[in-house]
């Protein structure tokens, strides 16, 4: 059995085991982002450019440099891979466009019996998406990714053009969140977890609206759609919320109840089940300033009544909301630990159930990375996830790139929600969203 007494092996932990038990039943693929990429001299990104920077982030993140061992047992763990060979997980592509490559990136899991490291990388147009196994990275994973490998850029030189990176030993993976802080569940949140898992709930009533059941069997096709609102208009929608004391997040999670309880007018829906994920780094000691690839994520889960106005009193009471939810949020981790390792019977009798959510808000925040002349930039960046067959009908991904555009990757899958529904949100929620911009 693993043991954290060597160095070349550590155990999954709680939420760490859920993400991988996804992936091995196909019914999640990866965390993914993109960033374009620029320098002064119009610079193209090769192997030469790309791989000695590669090699050093590599070497800077121990969950880079490990595969999965033992994936569907109850002793899964991470194990030190002694090399990468880079074109393995590097793909140079030509004449592709951003959506098809997220779109691929989303329908595709990992092999974890292949000899290979929980990531990959494709690249065309000086754009790099790179795509993270959710049980070695969250979102803002991906982000310190391209801060680490941007920095790499910066700072390396190409001396060394090899295609294999020889692993440092040993690789000191870090602990699982519930090594690091509390998530010992209060009486009342594990009651509520255990009343959602196996008692009849409100989620079973046909008043609330979480999209289309969970199909008996699905794909990973996931669908993206992609939105970008400029910076001014972001400065202007920022300093709005402020004036309201709500944030970008609160004010995107109204405008969306808002829309959907629009187009649900005239059904028997009164509430829409939805989510908002909650980063448990601050709790844990890990800050913005250190880009930390890490799996320190939770959610937080509402039934809001289908409201169709928009109202910045509410926007500010679900601001309030989410920032006192780190602490609920990181007991929902630790209420994991009493499905006492029955991941797979859990998630198969999602299977043909209602969705337990219309929709998930992900919003990491601005990608800080402030531009250098004579150097690389990183000029946009784009975020998105899946877990389309028994996750949310769709999921808004949300990030602000350095230039301060903000940049809304919609997610969904075909058996969810169907293309008008999306259609008609994606129109009506830019359409709302600049009535809030004076």
């Amino acid at each position: 059995m693993p043991s954290n007494a060597d160095p070349h092996i550590r155990p999954i932990g709680l939420l760490e085991r859920y993400h991988t038990t996804r992936n091995f039943l196909g019914f999640d693929s990866c965390v993914v982002a993109s960033g374009k990429y620029a320098t002064y001299d119009r610079a193209t990104i090769s192997r030469d450019v790309l791989f000695p920077a590669l090699r050093e982030v590599i070497k800077a993140h121990p969950l880079l440099c490990v595969k999965l061992e033992n994936e569907t047992s109850r002793n899964a763990a991470f194990i030190r891979l002694d090399t990468i060979h880079l074109p393995r997980v590097v793909e140079f592509l030509e004449n592709v466009t951003l959506q098809a490559v997220l779109e691929d990136q989303l329908a595709r899991g990992f092999d974890a019996e292949a000899d290979l490291p929980l990531w990959r990388i494709q690249v065309f147009d000086n754009n790099i998406v790179f795509a993270i196994h959710h049980a070695i990275g969250d979102g803002l994973s991906t982000i310190a990714f391209h801060a680490s490998l941007l920095m790499a850029l910066r700072n390396v030189t190409a001396d060394d053009t090899s295609l294999m990176v020889r692993i440092p030993d040993p690789v000191l993976v870090g602990p699982p969140i519930e090594k690091l802080i509390n998530v010992q569940p209060t009486f009342r949140t594990l009651f509520d977890e255990v009343y959602k898992l196996f008692a009849e709930n409100r989620m079973s009533t046909r008043c609330v609206w979480s999209g289309n059941p969970v199909p008996y069997a699905s794909s990973l096709r996931t669908h993206v759609r992609l939105m970008t609102i400029p910076a001014e208009d972001v400065t202007a929608l920022c300093s709005t919320c402020r004036i309201h004391r709500a944030t970008l997040t609160s004010a995107f999670y109204i405008l969306t109840v808002a829309i959907i309880a629009r187009m649900l007018n005239g059904t028997h829906y009164k509430a829409i089940s939805s989510a908002v994920a909650i980063s448990l780094r601050d709790a844990a000691g890990i800050f913005s300033a250190s880009p930390t690839i890490c799996d320190f994520v939770s959610a937080h889960q509402t039934y809001p009544h289908a409201d169709p106005n928009f109202s910045w009193e509410a926007a500010a009471r679900y601001a309030a909301t989410l920032r006192k939810q780190k602490q609920t949020a990181r007991e929902r981790v630790g209420a994991l630990r009493f499905l006492f390792n029955n991941y797979v019977p859990y998630l198969n009798r999602l299977l043909g159930a209602k969705r337990t959510s219309g929709f998930v808000l992900s919003n990491l925040g601005r990608f800080n990375a402030p531009a250098v002349d004579g150097t690389w930039n990183i000029v946009s960046s784009v975020f998105a996830q899946c877990d389309v067959v028994v996750g949310a009908a769709f999921k808004l991904n949300v990030v602000s790139d350095p230039a301060g555009n903000l940049n809304i990757a919609l997610t969904y899958g075909e058996h969810g929600i169907d293309g008008a529904f999306v259609e008609s949100f994606m129109s009506q929620f830019m359409d709302a969203l600049y009535d809030l911009i004076p």
